[in-house]
């Protein structure tokens, strides 16, 4: 199976799959209130938000998930990490020193939610996370491997 920076595009795959699962589950589950109140938005104007939008916004939001874990799996490539530590490593210092900083934006210049970014930065936290453990699964393999 054809590989980009020595992970399996089935590891990509999958590691983009799970972490759009997790962010439905993050908004649309576990969090789904605070969310909405902390955007400041009304379940009624949610579900509008998605009818303009249509199926198009499934599309976009696997787009996005998947460019996040081909960033992921670049820089994972670029460290040199294959075991899963320093998979898990690499993902989540990008988590807090890249993702985190960059969503503050908002907070400080469109006056977002300051809990909200946390909330936001949670779902990286955890989707960066998991996304690195399922790339170091599949470095320089076609399929999962649970090794060191």
């Amino acid at each position: 199976m054809p590989k980009i920076h020595n992970t399996s595009i089935l590891g990509i795959g999958v590691a983009t799959i799970a972490f759009y699962i997790l962010g439905g589950l993050w908004y649309g589950v576990f969090f789904a209130e605070p969310w909405m109140e902390l955007a400041g938005m009304t379940e009624a104007e949610a579900l509008a938000r998605n009818d303009a939008l249509g199926p198009m916004m499934f599309v976009y939001g696997l787009l996005i998930t998947l460019a996040q874990v081909i960033g992921l799996n670049w820089l994972i490539h670029w460290a040199g990490a294959a075991r899963w530590r320093k998979c898990l490593e690499v993902c989540l210092v990008t988590a807090s020193f890249i993702s985190f900083p960059i969503m503050l934006y908002s907070w400080l210049y469109e006056g977002t939610s300051f809990r909200g970014d946390i909330l936001d930065l949670g779902h990286i936290a955890v989707g960066y996370g998991l996304v690195g453990l399922i790339l170091a699964a599949f470095r320089g393999k076609d399929k999962a491997s649970l090794g060191n």
